[in-house]
């Protein structure tokens, strides 16, 4: 098991961190014989809770927080394992605050920065450990940091237009719901007090009416349902292979498509870019940067493209081969492969492929929101038409 715990050495210094042991006796022992007198220590619960489930994992802006603080520490001349103590001192997440208690235990045992990121690699990526390696035999940690801090920037603003263009077509969705709900549950109710027998009235009226009915009948299971629904959404999206699933099923969307290919191809320059100008072997530059796609098909074509330059191909040929890049762009590796330059060429690419992907964007959203209305206007209109016509058909029905 794992133990969070809080100690004070012989000078009254304060050490937290994260202890393996059998139970609480022991990590009590595994302190006292490092030196420490234990303040307190709590058991790391793996259990499925509330927390669990909506989130206890470090977050892609906590993530980019403390790579941007760490990065402006180094910079500053503080030593590594002093600016991970300041900035766990400083942070309010929980989630965050284990993960530095982990690391800083790491250190203190004397392992080096990138070996305590290994053993996180499923948070950091196999991209962001080697970067981090090749900073500290480089001497310029702090440099590549501050890469990795702008990549990880630029993936939390790419995420915030995504959600913000999908915003406005789900506020639409919802209160088009709860209208429909309000109007099948309270006025359709009140409506059908009209007719003594339903059997005579027109087909829509009793189709609408007997709706109605199951809304109210089954309104518990409903509401029950849509309520266990999202929180079964929400704990199946932590699933790698539920992830994967609506990744491959959006990527068939027409539009949505065109938006997946663009971040796919930023993703792979940005990861190229970052570590060429590391210094990286083009090899193994290909080969780690392969791990930041998530599409299957890319994944299969890039890892394709890394054996074909192994064995002697030129970088633009084997990419050619892929569908990460249109010909604009293969042309543009091309030169930057002649002369030299491909950490700026990749860099130029990421650039332009982001002025496409947010175009794209505002393509997909101008078309999205006017669609919402039609269906959403259709749909209440609907409910709304066929009770009016229910309503001028009562001279046709016996009462």
């Amino acid at each position: 098991m794992e133990f969070d715990y809080s100690a004070i050495d012989k000078s009254g210094s304060r050490h937290q961190g994260v202890i393996s042991a059998t139970s609480k006796l022991e990590a009590q022992k595994k302190l006292a014989k490092d030196g420490l007198t234990p303040i307190s220590i709590k058991e790391v619960s793996e259990g499925l809770s509330i927390e669990s489930l909506f989130g206890n994992k470090v977050s892609l802006d906590q993530l980019e927080f403390f790579t941007s603080e760490l990065s402006l520490l180094l910079e500053s001349g503080v030593r590594v394992d002093k600016g991970i103590d300041i900035i766990r001192q400083s942070n309010v997440h929980p989630a965050l605050t284990r993960l530095l208690n982990q690391i800083a235990t790491s250190l203190k045992k004397g392992t080096s920065l990138s070996e305590a990121f290994a053993q996180h690699e499923e948070l950091f990526g196999p991209l962001y450990v080697s970067l981090i390696r090749i900073g500290e035999s480089s001497g310029n940690l702090a440099q590549v940091l501050a890469r990795l801090s702008a990549d990880l920037k630029f993936q939390k603003d790419l995420r915030s237009q995504i959600v913000t263009a999908l915003t406005y077509p789900s506020v639409i969705f919802f209160v088009c719901i709860m209208a429909v709900y309000f109007v099948l549950t309270f006025i359709v109710p009140k409506m059908s007090g009209i007719f003594t027998d339903l059997e005579q009235a027109p087909w829509y009226t009793q189709m609408i009416i007997n709706v109605s009915n199951f809304f109210i009948d089954y309104q518990l299971f409903i509401v029950g349902g849509v309520v266990a629904s999202l929180i079964a959404l929400v704990y199946g999206l932590k699933k790698t292979e539920v992830k994967e699933w609506f990744y491959l099923t959006g990527s068939k969307i027409p539009g949505v498509k065109s938006i997946i290919l663009t971040s796919e191809r930023i993703r792979f320059s940005q990861s190229m870019a970052m570590m060429l100008e590391a210094g990286l072997q083009l090899d193994a530059t290909l080969s780690l940067s392969t791990g930041t796609l998530k599409h299957p098909e890319l994944i299969r074509d890039a890892r394709l493209a890394s054996k074909q330059l192994k064995s002697g191909k030129q970088l633009s040929q084997v990419l050619a081969k892929t569908r990460i890049f249109s010909d604009f762009f293969l042309s543009i590796i091309k030169v930057g492969e002649e002369t030299g330059r491909l950490p700026r060429v990749f860099s130029e690419v990421a650039s332009r492929s982001r002025q496409d992907l947010e175009q794209a964007i505002k393509k997909f959203t101008t078309l999205l929101e006017p669609l919402m209305l039609m269906f959403m206007g259709g749909f209440v209109g609907g409910i709304v038409i066929t009770m009016l016509m229910s309503m001028v058909s009562i001279n046709d029905v016996a009462f």
